[in-house]
């Protein structure tokens, strides 16, 4: 399995601030590359801490304090604005039993609803999720120390 195959831990149900997560993050290092690839390391702190909020929502595709809309089989965040100034992002994820799995990410350029690809994309990378053709997540090493593991 190549670096674009792995899915990685970002938040555990329970960490976090006081009352702490209630849903586990988990991302595709696609998506985390596709982040990348249009926001700069300050703008992906923020995307971060909009996945890291909507982490302690009880319905995290139903939140209170961020954007989400569904699309097609798979829900997206839509972030514009504040540390992303011009920037209009969708960040792309499901929820599987506990977990919030975020799938994708792109600059949105145009006026609309999410284009047909991305939407073939995003489910293809869903199907691959729940088939487990990305493995188990790749916890970060400050998680394990945290854990005495």
């Amino acid at each position: 399995m190549g670096k674009s195959d792995e899915i990685k831990r970002g938040a555990n149900v329970g960490g976090g601030p006081p009352p702490g997560f209630r849903w586990n993050v988990e991302y595709l290092t696609v998506a985390e590359d596709q982040a990348r690839a249009f926001l700069t390391g300050a703008q992906v702190d923020h995307v971060i801490e909009q996945f890291r909020s909507l982490a302690g929502e009880p319905h995290p595709t139903h939140p209170l304090t961020v954007s989400v809309d569904a699309v097609a089989d798979f829900h997206e965040l839509r972030v514009k604005g504040g540390p992303l100034g011009k920037i209009n992002g969708r960040f792309f994820f499901i929820v599987h039993e506990r977990t919030i799995v975020v799938l994708g990410a792109m600059k949105k350029e145009s006026d609309g609803a999410t284009s047909p690809a991305t939407k073939r994309l995003m489910s293809a990378r869903r199907k691959k999720y729940l088939n487990g053709d990305y493995g188990v997540a790749q916890i970060p090493e400050r998680e394990k120390e945290r854990k005495g593991g």
